[in-house]
């Protein structure tokens, strides 16, 4: 029973926030402003998060488009040419995956000026990347041939993946007219984990050596799992086990009617995995082995199976990684967030925002250019321009607020009309609501 739990709570998790809030950022969507802003306040006195609904998101962002893989061969058909990648990729190349669902949100204004926002929530988060090096792929796809004399070493290649529960408590202040500042405390349940702490694989062919084309190979390695043993009850699981810490700062200055800056950064903390629930990989040390080939003679005695077997058995017990067990540490990626906003008139804003993340030890930077129009007061429609990790990109979305119910959808992957050319995919969804309202803060916004 327990690793069905905890495979539903991961396919949960995994249906539906990446850290890319960029058209949402500025909106009048009260739970996407506090996601990524801790200083963030509403206008109304009470919200309350649609229980699973309230903030979700999915992101995925790929090396190669579809047109960057496939090629069209004589009779029309397409197919994955390796040598036609390889040509596409860069020195190094990244996958990233981020999911976000928001289990629950209430959300309170305090004080006879009701000028301190508390809130408290619970949401799942996953953390997917993986980065490989296009000398893996040229190696796949060209063979050792390509390499003779020449140390090829694989050292870029890292797989990271992080599934946690948060548990966030939270306060937003109006200091005066012009200034909020906000914090949030973060107390994480690590569910699952893969961290690569090392991974070096060498290979090397001599063209001199005899017998001819010995080709050494060489790894050492360090992969560092966690809740491996929910799945196949080979551990025993204890998820409360693995504990962690983050905190958010956010503040928001409004220098004139018209012009405003903000400023946040997100998941500073980390993750303890106790040793209970982990297993590690490792060689410990650099292991190698050198494969020879195999032996063929003109008679052709030779029985070339049970030379496959040898080498098999040969290079699974030279190269095959031992397990152990022990307490690690993972870091949560930090996001800064940057954001200025000027309100035209009533009905138009225009919104600048950057945004800095750290994904497998590689620091990524976006900039969005936003547009947000009142159609009515209780609909406002989104739109952005997004340079992600030098991908230009478009997004648009709305926020619909009837009565006390807020809801917003956000695509943020609009300029792929060709979905051939696409290398990511962004949707964010929400549903929450409010209750009561402060004039004094509305009087303070308009």
């Amino acid at each position: 029973m327990k690793k069905y739990i905890f495979v539903i709570v991961v396919l949960i998790c995994f249906n539906v926030k990446s850290q890319n809030n960029y058209t949402g950022y500025h909106s009048d969507a009260f739970l996407l402003q506090s996601g990524s802003n801790s200083s963030a306040i509403p206008e109304a006195n009470f919200v309350i998060g649609f229980p699973g609904l309230s903030n979700g998101s999915f992101g995925l962002e790929w090396p190669l488009s579809l047109n960057e893989v496939l090629v069209k061969g004589v009779d029309d058909s397409l197919r994955a040419s390796l040598p036609f990648i390889n040509s596409n990729l860069e020195s190094q190349n990244t996958l990233l995956f981020g999911a976000h669902n928001q289990l629950f949100h209430l959300g309170f204004k305090v004080g006879a000026e009701k000028k301190v926002f508390a809130y408290v929530g619970s949401e799942i988060v996953a953390d997917v990347g993986f980065q490989f090096s296009d000398d893996l792929i040229d190696y796949l796809s060209n063979g050792n041939a390509k390499f003779l004399n020449q140390q090829v070493n694989l050292r870029d290649e890292k797989f990271e993946t992080s599934v946690y529960h948060s548990l966030y408590l939270g306060t937003a202040v109006d200091v005066n007219e012009k200034l909020n500042v906000g914090l949030r405390i973060k107390l994480l349940t690590g569910l699952a984990n893969v961290h690569t702490d090392h991974m070096d694989i060498g290979m090397y062919t001599d063209s001199n050596s005899t017998p001819i084309y010995a080709t050494t190979l060489s790894a050492d390695l360090l992969i560092q799992t966690s809740g491996r043993g929910a799945m196949d009850d080979t551990l025993e699981f204890d998820p409360l086990l693995n504990s962690g810490f983050a905190f958010d700062l956010g503040a928001s200055y409004q220098y004139n009617e018209k012009l405003g800056f903000s400023f946040a950064l997100n998941d500073l903390g980390s993750i303890t995995w106790d040793e209970q629930n982990n297993e590690y990989y490792t060689t410990e040390g650099e292991v190698s082995y050198v494969f020879e080939g195999l032996t063929q003679s003109s008679a052709g005695a030779e029985n070339l199976q049970e030379q496959m077997e040898e080498i098999v058995d040969s290079l699974t017990t030279t190269m095959q990684p031992t397990t152990k067990t022990g307490t690690y540490t993972t870091q949560l990626s930090p996001n800064l967030y940057l954001g200025a906003n000027y309100k035209l008139t009533d009905k138009h804003q225009f919104s600048f925002l950057f945004h800095n993340t750290k994904k497998l030890d590689r620091a990524y930077n976006a900039l969005s250019l936003g547009y947000q129009f009142n159609l009515a007061k209780s609909l406002q429609l989104l739109a952005s321009y997004q340079n992600v990790r030098g991908m230009n990109n478009l997004g648009a979305g709305f926020v619909w607020s009837p009565g006390p119910v807020q809801m917003h959808m956000i695509l943020d992957n609009t300029l792929s009309a060709d979905v051939f050319d696409a290398k990511n995919f962004y949707l964010q969804f929400g549903i929450s609501l409010r209750y009561g309202h402060n004039k004094q803060m509305a009087s303070k916004e308009d």
